[in-house]
């Protein structure tokens, strides 16, 4: 899942964007490094012991810093490779995702 690539139903193009990002699955979760984002999903380095398939659904936690609240978007594993995750976000999202306004 290469930053900008022509990928076959990709609505957005996806930016590069190095940053820290949890995927929680039930009782499952994983840290792993953010590749690159869209308004509509994520790509991120495949972490070790990944174990989960496409289309299973997921919350992605993206931090800013550590006196911030992690952001919490739910989406669905949208493409496995031996070295990267991709996700489809279930609603569209800034670049990068922030908490809505209240």
């Amino acid at each position: 899942m290469a930053s900008n690539d022509e990928s076959p139903g990709r609505a957005t193009d996806r930016v590069p964007f190095a940053s820290r990002v949890m995927v929680v699955h039930g009782e499952s979760a994983w840290f792993a490094e953010l590749l690159d984002l869209s308004e509509t999903g994520c790509g991120i380095f495949r972490p070790e012991g990944w174990v989960l398939e496409e289309d299973e659904l997921v919350r992605l936690f993206f931090f800013r810093d550590e006196r911030t609240a992690a952001v919490n978007v739910p989406g669905r594993v949208a493409r496995v490779t031996p070295s990267q995750v991709g996700f489809e976000y279930h609603d569209t999202q800034t670049i990068p995702p922030s908490a809505p306004l209240r």
